[in-house]
């Protein structure tokens, strides 16, 4: 499988805005509270509930996000979408840890883009590349480790694997 040239500028981009994050922390220590975190994810499976000739066997995406200790985030990704078209998403969203468990919860909103010329209609209220997108997510926690199914509703879903930074 080979990523684009662009997939790859944007994951190094992502990559290196996690790392300067992480070596300016003490310059935002006023926006950062006790509890915070920033996590970094990867892909590592997906999944479709239907065959389409046309879906790649993979969709590479790295991600970066900001979880508040109230449970509200935001965040940012790159990825290869399920046409090889690269694709961005930029989002916010609540996440609930489920009772006294690792496991949790988490409902995330945001705008999509990059489903375009024949595939723009593979996502809904698409125009000219962008569109809204709405994930649910069941994640598990294991110290600084994390790993979530985001399951894309009808369509599929995709397992990433990360780690957060305190």
């Amino acid at each position: 499988m080979a990523l684009s040239s662009s997939l790859i500028t944007k994951l190094r981009g992502i990559a290196t805005s996690v790392v300067l994050l992480a070596g300016a922390s003490p310059a935002f220590a006023d926006i950062f509270e006790p509890g915070d975190e920033i996590s970094v994810q990867a892909s590592i499976y997906n999944m479709h509930y239907s065959r389409d000739d046309h879906y790649i066997k993979y969709s590479p995406l790295l991600g970066v996000e900001w979880r508040r200790d109230n449970g509200w985030l935001v965040g940012a990704a790159a990825f290869q979408n399920s046409f090889g078209q690269p694709s961005q998403l930029v989002y916010g969203g609540y996440l609930w840890n489920l009772g006294n468990t690792n496991f949790y919860g988490k409902l995330t909103g945001g705008i999509l883009h990059g489903y375009k010329g024949e595939y723009q209609n593979k996502v809904p209220l698409n125009y000219k590349g962008f569109s809204p997108g709405i994930l649910p997510t069941l994640g598990y926690k294991y110290g600084q480790i994390r790993t979530e199914v985001q399951f894309f509703w009808t369509s599929g879903f995709m397992v990433t694997v990360g780690y957060s930074f305190k």
